[in-house]
């Protein structure tokens, strides 16, 4: 099995040239300590939707939904 960072980019997969056009509500969930995709990225995402709305899962990698559920239960549920 190949893990998620040997795969390779699939064409026409890729968001970020068109985050602009997202036009519904907008949840971005990040983990605080995500070490496969910093933080970094969740803001760039979060500010490239408009209205977006980014929060950090505190003491949670990669899988907050996992790692951190009760947090990230409360992000979701008060974004609902």
């Amino acid at each position: 099995m190949l893990s998620f960072a040997a795969d390779r980019p699939v064409p026409g997969e890729a968001v970020d040239g068109r985050l602009g056009a997202i036009t519904i509500p907008t949840l971005v969930v990040w983990g605080q300590y995500d070490a496969l995709l910093p933080l970094a990225d969740g803001k760039f995402y979060a500010t490239g939707i408009k209205g977006a709305k980014l929060v950090v899962v505190p003491n949670a990698g990669h899988a907050p939904m996992i790692e951190q559920p009760a947090g990230f239960l409360a992000a979701v549920a008060g974004f609902l």
